[in-house]
Order: structure tokens, then sequence, then C-alpha cells
């Protein structure tokens, strides 16, 4: 059997959608499971089939709470004489006062009894949704802006400024002379005639020197002749023959050419290791102060956008979502808006946010509850558990947190942004 904070929500939902009878339904399978249930008796009324079914259902809610406005104010409005604190209805017969005179001008469409009665709970049970709807408009225009969401980033260069009315307007038949810049093409047609004369001329001298003659004499080497030591200390080749001082020889047809000894190469030392920066340490949760800002402002973390657009956004649903059960004890189910700027299509990641209350306690967030939660472009876009892509683009994420009863100005902040913070919830009951 489902859960009365289940039946309420899929109620309020049918009957914004205008499924009245989805709705009743919903609200008599509720009554009949909690005949005690005032917000199910004012619902139903709202939506009941005639006035009998509404007469009965407020003056059901008057029978369990007796100043209920609410219900006072229907019966009122339907003519019905309101019962006595004992729940029972008075002996007079008397016909009810005449309502006030109205005045002589009304507009063009008056809505009946029953419309009117739907739009006073609509409008009074607003509190009691668990969260915003935003029902897509249809695709034949582009979506207009929804309410709350994070505003557009300013454009990366400024738009073109209007023509100033001081300058003339350019007659269309006038042509316009083309503005020349650099050289001209015959400046540089003559440059590349002169570069390739000049190319010519020195493959000529390279491959055909003047005169026909051999090509370029090779280079001279050096040679160094073993010493032999003779007499008085002269140098001698082996047969005792002086040798000529070391010097150039210009090698002959037919001698070997001596292997040229390579170069030692200079030995470059390694660059010193930079040492690597360490990242900035980060302040625990339970450590964490972080300081209250406005509804609405945008902060960043971990390439992620996010913000609590509207204070209502936050409730809290009873201790059972689907076959989950609060360990804390509360469900609170809070709606963010984030733009990804990561650069990888990702969900939110599961630690991305953190929420503390003022008894310093430190609550996670459930994505596996809030996959059961969410129905998505309903009450959110995505589920905490979906993917976001990385267009910059702002998504609602329905989140949901599992927290301790009693617990006073919770605090929602980023794991990695723990210097500020929004305040979502007074206290959870």
């Amino acid at each position: 059997m489902a859960e009365p904070e289940t039946l309420l929500q899929l109620g309020i939902d049918a009957a914004r959608e205008g499924n009245r009878e989805e709705a009743r339904n919903l609200f008599s399978l509720l009554t009949r499971q909690e005949p005690d249930n005032i917000q199910a008796w004012l619902w139903l009324a709202g939506v009941a089939e005639g006035p009998e079914q509404r007469r009965a259902a407020l003056e059901r809610v008057l029978e369990l709470d007796p100043t209920n406005e609410m219900a006072i104010k229907g019966l009122q409005a339907m003519g019905v004489p309101l019962p006595q604190r004992g729940g029972k209805r008075p002996a007079s017969t008397e016909a009810p006062p005449p309502p006030p005179p109205q005045a002589p001008a009304k507009p063009p469409a008056a809505m009946t009894e029953e419309e009117q009665f739907a739009a006073e709970l609509d409008s009074a049970f607003d509190d009691y949704d668990a969260l915003p709807r935003a029902a897509p408009p249809p695709r034949t225009e582009p979506p207009p802006e929804e309410a709350g969401k994070l505003p557009p980033m300013p454009p990366r260069s400024s738009p073109t400024p209007p023509r100033s009315a001081t300058v003339p307007a350019r007659d269309e038949d006038e042509e316009e002379e083309p503005v020349r810049r650099g050289p001209s093409l015959l400046l540089w047609i003559l440059l590349g005639v002169i570069a390739l004369v000049l190319i010519v001329l020195l493959i000529i001298q390279l491959f055909f020197p003047p005169g026909g003659g051999p090509g370029p004499i090779p280079p001279t080497q050096v040679v160094e002749q073993p010493t032999v030591p003779g007499a008085g200390g002269e140098a001698a080749t082996p047969e005792g023959g002086a040798v000529p001082p070391i010097g150039e020889v210009t090698p002959q047809p037919g001698d070997a050419t001596p292997e040229p000894t390579p170069a030692e190469e200079p030995t470059v030392a390694p660059p010193a290791e930079q040492p690597t920066p360490e990242p900035a340490p980060v302040t625990p949760p339970e450590q964490a102060q972080p300081a209250p800002v406005a509804i609405g402002t945008i902060l960043q973390a971990d390439g992620w956008n996010f913000t609590y657009p509207n204070q209502n956004y936050a409730l809290s649903l009873g201790s059972q979502v689907g076959n989950f059960t609060a360990e804390q004890g509360r469900f609170l189910h809070v709606l963010v808006f984030v733009a990804n700027n990561s650069g990888t299509d990702q969900p939110l990641p599961r630690d991305f946010f953190v929420l503390k209350d003022a008894q310093g306690r430190v609550y996670q967030a459930r994505p596996e509850v809030s996959s059961v939660a969410v129905r998505p472009s309903v009450n959110a876009d995505v589920g905490h558990e979906t993917p976001i892509p990385s267009n910059g683009l702002t998504t609602s994420v329905y989140l949901v947190f599992d927290v301790a009863p009693g617990a006073t100005d919770l605090m929602l902040f980023a794991r990695n942004k723990p210097d500020q913070g929004f305040v979502v919830i007074g206290s959870v009951p």
C-alpha cells in the first residue's frame, strides 16, 4: 500500500495538471486510509464531483478542526450553515443571510463556485507541494526562460553598436573602392623574378665553375707521422731519414683517406626537477563554518556552477521513499540548479554537496533515493544519478538527504567550497 505522503503528493500533482477524476480517486483512497487527515479532506473538497461531496468533505474537516478557516469559508460560500462545536448542525432552519451586494460591473467570464474554491485551495496549498513543477512549453516556439534559473552568461564580445544617425547613408549605386593594403601584385611578381634569377646564378657558380676545370679542390688534411728518435734527438723515419715537421699535407691520388676522429660531444646536465606544488588542503565538512549567502547567488566549485534558487525548494516528506527508509529519521528533499562546465558529461558527483545543521551534524546525499523520488520534467529535470551534458546550460537536480528530526538551520554547501552556503530550511520536524 502506498504511503500517505506519496498519495497526497500524487493527488496534488494530478489536480494541478487538470486530472480532477484521478486526483479525486487518490484523495478518496487517502481519506479511507487516514480518516483524520485534514489535508486530504480539503483537497478532496477542491476536486469534488458535486456540491454534496464537497459539503460532506468540508463538514468532515470542521469535525476534525472546528477552527479551520478554509472549511468555514467554503461552507459559507455554498450557503451551508456551520455546524456547532459538538459536530451537530443548528436546529434553526431559517434561510442563510443574503450575500453582500456585488458591484454592478462583473468580469466578462466569471468562475463557478467549484472553480473558485478549487483555485483557493490551489493557492492556499502551495506550501504543501513537494517541489515546484516546471511544465515544459510547446516546442513550436523557443521555450521561454524558466523562472529561478541561473541568469545567462554575458556574451564574450559586445554587439556591434548601431550606426550613428549622424553618418550619412551611402548610396547603393556608389561603388566602393577597395582599400589597398601592402605591396601590389606587380611588386610581388617582380620580387619573385629577381629571387629566381639569383637562385639560378648561385647554382651555376656551384656546379659549373668558370674555365671548365675540375670541381672544388678537397680540403687539406693534417696527418700525424710516427716519430722515431734519431741521432742528435732529431725525428727520423724508420730508415733514418729526417722527417719534416708535421704540417698540412695534400692527399695524393691513391692514398688512403684517414677516417676523422669523432669529436666528443659536450655533456649537458639534465634540468633540475621542479617540485610539484601540493594542492591546498580542504577543510573537513565537520570543521567547516560556511557563511550564508543570499538565495539565488551563483557559486562555483570543481568546474560546476550551482545555486539554491528559492527558499521553498526544500521539504521534509516523511521517512519512506519507495523501498528506502531514512536511517537518521527523515528524508529532506532539496531542488538545486547546476551548470556543468567540467568538460565531461557526468552526473553531479555523489559527495559534491554537504548538508550541516546548527548542532554540527553533517549529512550526505542519497543519490539512489533521488532516482526513486524524481519525476523528470515534473518536479526536476534530472535525478542525482543522471548524467548532465558539459554544455554550461542550467539543469535542475533533485537531491535527497537523510537527516535527523529536530535539526535546525540546515546549511547546504559544496565540499570543496566550504566558505559559503545556503540556508535551505529552518527546522526538520
